[in-house]
Order: C-alpha cells, then structure tokens, then sequence
C-alpha cells in the first residue's frame, strides 16, 4: 500500500513539473509617468527583459518562478537628453545600472471575462533598495500560447532612497509620486 501512495505521489510531482515551462520575453512596452511643478512626464522603456515559468492550462495555473530586469539607461525620455541624465543620476545608475521585480508568491488568481487578474508579491529593486510590492496584473493567453499581462504600479522615489530630481537651480522640481505601466508579452522558451 505504501508504496503505491508514494508511486502516486510521485507521478503527481514528476506531471506538476513538467506542466511548468520556460517563458521569456517577445514583446515589451513600458513606462514610468510623473509630474513636475512645470509638466507632466513620461519615460519609456526601451528593453525588458523577463524569464520565468508558468503553469498554463487554459488559461493561468500558477507562476513558480518570474523575474523582470530593466536596464536603468534604457529608460529613456520624451523630453531629452537631460532628463535621462538626471534619471540616471537620481536611480544611481553607475552603482546600480538594473531595476529588477523577483516573484516571491502569487497570492491569488482569478478568472476573468478576458482571461485572468493575477496578484503578486515579489522584490522590487531599485537604485539598490529592495522593497515588497504587491502587483496586480490583467492577462490572458493567446492562441499560440504566449501570455499577456499588463498593469500599473504606483511608487514613491523616496521609498527607494532616491531624491526625486530638480533643475533650473531647484525650481523645478519633479513629484515624489510616480507610474510604472506595463505590457508585457511571454513566449515559451525554445
């Protein structure tokens, strides 16, 4: 009898595994959206890149394993060359040239009319401070089996220790306050 329990088990846990795969990135867009005491702003991001696994049936089963990495110059602004240097300055960039979200947990999925809301728990690192941050994101799987999800994520810079930067002597000065918004495409891995 036992050692069918455990052949049992062990059929369970050798399919629950292989139902996992490798996904990575096809197509991303992102940016990050603040304000100033002269305009609104907002910065793209030129490249993510992600690698995970996810259990996929028809639609979202589970997520053992995500991370997001952005290279910090490859934020990039609509406004210029001087405010991606201060960007860079302000994230540290020559110290801490990554901004990184680690997966700690899924705390919930569940189904809707388009696909799915995920909500995570996970590390978010930036400038070289990593806090916990719950992200919830939309998604949904198309039909050659790529996943999207997409969403937004409120922070505040001086959580990370970073200054929210200034110009023009301090007189203008950027809001604490800013969005990170998402769209992210992954594919399974070849």
């Amino acid at each position: 009898m036992k050692r069918i329990i455990f052949s049992t088990m062990l059929l369970l846990t050798v399919g629950w595994v292989f139902a996992q795969q490798a996904y990575s990135v096809r197509q991303a867009s992102m940016s990050v959206a603040g304000t100033s005491t002269l305009h609104e702003w907002e910065s793209k991001v030129t490249a993510v890149t992600a690698r995970g696994r996810l259990t996929m049936g028809t639609t979202l089963e589970a997520i053992p394993e995500l991370v997001v990495t952005i290279k910090v110059r490859n934020i990039v602004s609509t406004k210029g060359s001087i405010m991606d240097n201060k960007t860079y300055d302000a994230l540290k960039a020559d110290a801490h040239p990554t901004i990184t979200y680690r997966l700690g947990r899924v705390k919930g999925i569940q189904p809707t009319a388009k696909g799915f809301t995920v909500t995570t728990e996970g590390q978010l690192t930036i400038a070289g401070v990593t806090k916990t941050v719950d992200i919830v994101a939309n998604g949904y799987k198309q039909a050659d089996g790529a996943v999207v999800f997409e969403g937004s994520k409120a922070i505040k810079m001086t959580t990370y220790g970073i200054s929210p930067p200034t110009a023009v002597m301090g007189t203008i000065k950027t809001g604490d306050d800013v969005t990170i918004n998402f769209k992210v495409t992954l594919a399974p891995a070849n």
